[in-house]
């Protein structure tokens, strides 16, 4: 029973990527909803095009400029606190907005609400991201991170037409009211995701420090090429946003409704992308994946200017919608397994500002480039940006999958002892790697306290020389010696430490973040039995006897 027990509280966050799946559901309606009605509102405001420009530079500046300052947050605080919180002052905001609106405030009223709401959603995408990992664990990370690439593409296009039934339904702030929901319930799910919980390890907190955390962050291989080409992919985003809109118009005779159309097939290559992106992602060349997707982007963008039936643009599109999930998750995971894991939040700062930055200059830029070259000129002037780019980082590209060879055999040795432990019996290779980058060699001397009775848990500690006791209530019940562990009750019970740990003698340990542990546990899936065993022989022999 105890070992039962022991497995069904043990799996880190079992359930929760399904949950976060739904989180990016359920937000990418509220987003589509709350940008149909912000456009309901302007317009009911007279708005014109200027104000249009304003509304995006408010959605998308914020979260350009503060991306990186955001993540730094991301990585000092709890993650899923940070994100829980940020809901709700979002939920907020969308309250404030819709009584504003209600009351015919002004357009610049609205405009500095929407403002502070996306000021607050700049650490949020950073938060998720590097939270990812201890949810899904490595051996599941690739195919996590393809399905929410799949749900946002999706719900760009579904989002805005639930916005447009709900504004032709009801006045405009009546869907402010529903994104407060959306972000009240997206909140409640991410509650129950308990892996999204950053620990408090010696590795995080000297990353934490703010002049060795950004040392750390522009040492992370492949950031600025991957940083680079994010911005370019994204700024053909941004394009897209206006040249869509023309061609449906002008070019392919769809009327204004077509650009729900060729958004459509965007979101409905994306879905099909999905199986296909994980494995891509995996792949122990991601500069050929790099190269694939820019290639494939490119070529389809320039074809565009010349094709005038819808039919042929759609299925030139569903290409485009592919790629980009392919793109998305490639250079997702890449970066989770290059970098620090105490300064992911910072690495995907930077990311999230090169994304919003390239999206909103495509919107500025696109328009201009329409006037001086006409649309099938602009077409193919995004398609040879992100050819020349795709020629131009490919040294870097080849450099970068190099330099994860050489690490990869850098933490082998390290790897290779991890994996011989009980305690990770199962674990995949990926993940074995993903533990042998975060361990911190500690020399300890004889008489020093590692852990403590009662303070919270925060790392998992794996004796690599000497001999530990372990003390409950005074009296020593365990002693621990080479290939032992300790500290992983608290961390997987998630309770305070069930006993001091004291060294014996003068030893080494390794020590390991435990939110990085607990991802690995989660690539496992079921409880080693080495680990089950000795747990439950801990936890009798810490349980005070009956009275």
């Amino acid at each position: 029973m105890q070992a039962r027990e022991t497995e069904r509280t043990a799996t880190p966050a079992r359930g929760g990527v399904r949950r976060i799946l739904a989180m990016e559901v359920v937000s990418g309606a509220g987003d589509g909803v709350f940008w149909v009605g912000l456009v309901a509102a302007l317009l009911d405001r007279g708005a014109g095009a200027g104000a249009f420009a304003v509304a995006a530079l408010v959605r998308l500046g914020p979260r350009a400029l503060l991306g990186a300052p955001a993540g730094a947050l991301a990585d000092r605080i709890d993650r899923r606190a940070l994100l829980v919180v940020l809901d709700v002052a979002r939920a907020v905001c969308m309250v404030v907005l819709a009584l504003a609106s209600a009351s015919g405030a002004s357009a610049t009223v609205l405009f500095a609400v929407v403002l502070v709401s996306y000021v607050l959603a700049a650490p949020y995408r950073p938060a998720l991201t590097a939270g990812l990992p201890y949810v899904a664990g490595e051996r599941g990370l690739a195919s996590a991170n393809a399905q929410v690439g799949t749900i946002r593409q999706v719900m760009t296009f579904v989002g805005p037409l639930i916005g447009a039934a709900v504004v032709h339904w009801s006045p405009a702030e009546v869907a402010f009211w529903v994104n407060a929901a959306t972000f009240v319930l997206a909140g409640a799910l991410l509650a129950a995701v308990p892996g999204l919980s950053s620990g408090s390890g010696a590795a995080a907190a000297d990353a934490g420090a703010a002049g060795h955390g950004w040392q750390t962050v522009l040492a992370t291989p492949g950031l600025a090429v991957v940083a680079v080409l994010v911005f370019v992919m994204y700024a053909a985003r941004g394009a897209e946003l206006v040249l869509f809109v023309l061609a449906a118009e002008d070019q392919l005779g769809l009327g204004a409704g077509g650009i729900g159309v060729l958004t459509g097939a965007v979101g409905l290559g994306a879905v099909a992308a999905m199986p296909m992106a994980s494995r891509l992602a995996d792949m122990a060349r991601p500069d050929l994946v790099f190269a694939a997707s820019l290639l494939l982007t490119a070529i389809p963008f320039a074809a565009l200017g010349w094709i005038s039936s819808p039919v042929l643009a759609c299925a030139v599109l569903v290409v485009v919608g592919a790629t980009v999930v392919v793109f998305e998750v490639a250079s997702v995971v890449v970066l989770l397994r290059v970098a620090d894991t105490g300064v992911l939040g910072r690495v995907f700062g930077v990311v999230a500002s090169s994304s919003n930055g390239g999206k909103l200059a495509g919107a500025i830029v696109a328009p201009a480039i329409v006037a001086w070259a006409g649309l099938r000129g602009a077409f193919v002037a995004v398609g040879v940006v992100v050819l020349v780019v795709c020629v131009a980082t490919m040294p870097a590209l080849r450099a970068l999958t190099a330099a994860g060879g050489r690490r990869q055999a850098a933490l082998r040795p390290v790897a290779d002892v991890l994996g011989r432990l009980g305690l990770l019996q199962g674990a995949s290779p990926a993940a074995l790697q993903q533990l042998a980058a975060a361990v911190v060699a500690e020399p300890v001397r004889a008489g020093q306290v590692l852990i403590r009775q009662g303070d919270e848990p925060d790392d998992l500690f794996v004796v690599r020389d000497g001999e530990f006791d372990a003390w409950f209530d005074g009296r020593v019940v365990n002693t621990i010696h080479v290939d032992g562990w300790f500290g992983e009750i608290g961390l997987l019970h998630r309770i305070p430490r069930t006993a001091s740990v004291v060294a014996r003698t003068d030893g080494v340990v390794g020590r390991i973040p435990g939110d990085t542990f607990l991802a690995a546990l989660a690539d496992v899936g079921t409880m080693p039995t080495a680990l089950l065993t000795e747990m439950s022989e801990r936890l009798r022999r810490v349980t005070p006897p009956p009275a």
